[in-house]
């Protein structure tokens, strides 16, 4: 039997992203997209805030981009996925917003925020399929 998937209203996308700070940060570089992780923070006004190194490839970047955060439970059968798509952009005056505190050292001096303009996620229940299990992610 395959995953079971339910649709998650915004405001629970909104609340499971809250409740993370880990994710993949995917944008497009030399035409290709990528996913990086991440350390991130929701902020208000619908913003993700990244603090990165000016020189990385997240710190160079502007336009669009999404977070993914994942988590899944095999032990208990359950998972949930939640996407927010946006644009990615500098800013020169972070006083105010909440520091994601990246795990990775460095000079992690550039702030970053996504404005979510769609955000979309699903909660699964998974069952034993005998060969595995596979989800297939609908965008809104």
């Amino acid at each position: 039997m395959p995953a079971t998937a339910h649709q998650l209203p915004a405001w629970e996308c909104l609340e499971l992203l809250a409740g993370h700070g880990i994710g993949r940060l995917c944008l497009i570089d030399a035409g290709t997209p990528i996913a990086v992780p991440v350390n991130y923070r929701l902020g208000s006004h619908q913003q993700i805030i990244v603090r990165t190194a000016p020189n990385s490839m997240v710190g160079r970047y502007r336009g669009p981009c999404s977070l993914e955060v994942d988590d899944i439970d095999i032990v208990h059968e359950r998972a949930w996925s939640v996407i927010a798509r946006g644009t990615l952009v500098p800013v020169h005056d972070a006083h105010g917003l909440p520091d994601p505190a990246p795990l990775v050292a460095g000079d992690r001096n550039r702030w970053m925020t996504l404005d979510i303009a769609v955000v979309s996620g699903r909660r699964f229940l998974l069952a034993d399929s005998g060969d595995g299990w596979s989800v297939d992610w609908q965008l809104a």
